[in-house]
């Protein structure tokens, strides 16, 4: 993957000049600072041109959660935030901004006041938004996209520029037309990335083989470890119930850990039609297949202890278990290490299993709860807003992700190098798709045919429940293609 190998490279190798900017630029200046050394002039910012902003505000929209991800106030010893910081102060001296923050609530259940504030000040055309970082999975809705920009027809931004999500960029233009920018400075697609954690102690204790090594050899799939946990279980409160207070081979959440499944499996959603344009799948056989290998593995193995997480559940039991020991395997999103650091008992880090060893990648996906960068139509200066998108993903390439890897992760809460090695096979296989991109509103009344609602039965019928939604499936892909390309002639 294009994108994922040149971040590897950041890391180690000079940065390169990323593109010429434009001509028509009317606030370019031809003054520079002749004693500058060529480190004081940061080449990876300067190749963008001598914009100077004349001190104007940076305006970025985002949620409380995830503010820090746009900026924080100060340097407090934490090395992401910290980066983080000296991000913002390097790219607000090097263009003459001042990068502010309006932070409101915006996780899913605030979803609605989120897109509200921001279509509310488009329709008055305040501009008061300069960029907005908002929660992926209801950013995409229908209603939201005629105030937003191209992102094609922004200025100064170069989509073939390494610290862009190609891979998302290419699922989910059409017709040229992109309304939704991942790149570098969204930290939180990496921080949400899934992953599985394992108990090393526990994997001693039941005489597991050596798990890296079946990564490695490409035999970590879907039935090694049904093999491995599905038999695993201690009744360790001894009060003679399966409850989560006992210990199980996995523990696992099938609400948005379920997703996940679509990438690991490579299971997709839409296929390319005809016209090029995005079709529903309707060859659901290996689906078919897939949901009830895991259906019969969660409810039918002892080894199992699962439940669906819904978004008024404000704890997590599942994550309790694997702090106590009492789980062996458990998926979730990458930045639970950060967590997990304080365990006793030793965690490892491993992928998303293959669906078969045949496949060649391990693969994963992103939790649709990150950030995506939209800009508004009533934006004040679009050419500011490219010049700024474009440094803060450029500067969070050289600093702020490298920094949650190879620092964070690898050597401050990964507990061994077996671990590190890990997340770039993980980083390698990292897969997005049209249909999961846009799986709220393509879902909508389709719930049921969700991974994670027909695992959630004993006996799922594949067959039957697509043919009862595959008509509103195609009625709500055409909905959100409208948006694209306009009414079907």
């Amino acid at each position: 993957m294009k994108r994922i190998l040149a971040l590897f490279l950041a890391v180690t190798a000079a940065f390169l000049p990323l593109f010429s900017c434009s001509e028509k630029a009317s606030t370019k200046t031809s003054d520079t600072a002749a004693a500058t050394t060529e480190e004081e002039t940061r080449p990876y910012l300067d190749s963008l041109g001598d914009y100077n902003f004349g001190g104007e505000d940076f305006v970025v929209l985002c949620r409380k959660d995830t503010e820090y991800e746009a900026g924080v106030d100060e340097l407090s010893g934490d090395i992401v935030e910290d980066e983080i910081y000296r991000r913002n102060l390097e790219v607000s001296e090097r263009f003459n901004v001042k990068i502010q923050r309006y932070a409101i609530e915006g996780n899913w259940p605030q979803r609605e006041s989120f897109m509200k504030t921001l279509m509310d000040e488009v329709a008055a055309g305040g501009g008061s938004f300069d960029l907005v970082l908002g929660y992926q999975a209801y950013m995409c809705s229908t209603g939201l996209a005629d105030y937003l920009v191209n992102i094609h027809e922004l200025p100064a931004v170069d989509l073939d520029a390494e610290y862009y999500y190609h891979d998302i960029i290419s699922q989910i233009t059409i017709n040229g037309k992109l309304l939704y920018l991942v790149g570098d400075y969204t930290l939180t697609v990496w921080k949400h990335l899934f992953v599985y954690f394992f108990n090393k102690q526990l994997a001693t204790d039941y005489n597991l083989p050596d798990l890296y090594q079946l990564v490695r050899d490409g035999k970590w799939t879907v039935d090694k470890l049904i093999e491995l946990s599905a038999n695993v279980y201690s009744d360790v409160n001894g009060n003679g119930k399966e409850d989560d207070g006992d210990l199980y081979g996995l523990a696992t959440d099938f609400g948005n850990i379920a997703d996940a499944y679509y990438s690991a499996f490579e299971i997709p959603i839409t296929v390319p039609g005809p016209d090029g344009l995005p079709m529903i799948n309707t060859d659901i056989s290996k689906f078919d297949t897939v949901v009830n290998k895991l259906s019969n593995f969660i409810h039918n193995s002892p080894g199992v202890y699962s439940f669906k997480m819904v978004s008024t559940m404000t704890e997590n039991p599942l994550n309790d278990m694997f702090v106590a020991g009492r789980a062996l395997f458990y998926p979730d999103m990458l930045d639970y290490a950060v967590i997990f650091r304080g365990l006793e008992t030793d965690f490892g880090i491993l992928p998303y299993p293959k669906w078969e060893e045949t496949q060649e990648l391990y693969r994963s996906q992103s939790w649709n709860g990150y950030n995506v960068m939209v800009v508004p139509k009533d934006a004040k200066n679009l050419e500011k807003t490219g010049v700024l998108i474009e440094a803060l993903n450029a500067a969070s390439l050289k600093s702020v992700v490298p920094t949650y890897f190879d620092t964070a992760l690898k050597v401050k809460f990964t507990r061994d190098e077996e671990s590190a090695e890990m997340l770039d096979i993980i980083r390698k296989g990292i897969s997005y798709q049209f249909g999961y991109f846009f799986q709220v509103p393509l879902y909508a009344g389709c719930e049921a045919f969700r991974i994670r609602d027909l695992v959630d039965k004993s006996k799922p019928a594949v067959a039957s429940t697509f043919r009862s939604v595959e008509n509103k499936l195609n009625a709500n892909l055409e909905t959100i293609l409208k948006v694209y390309i306009g009414e079907s002639e």
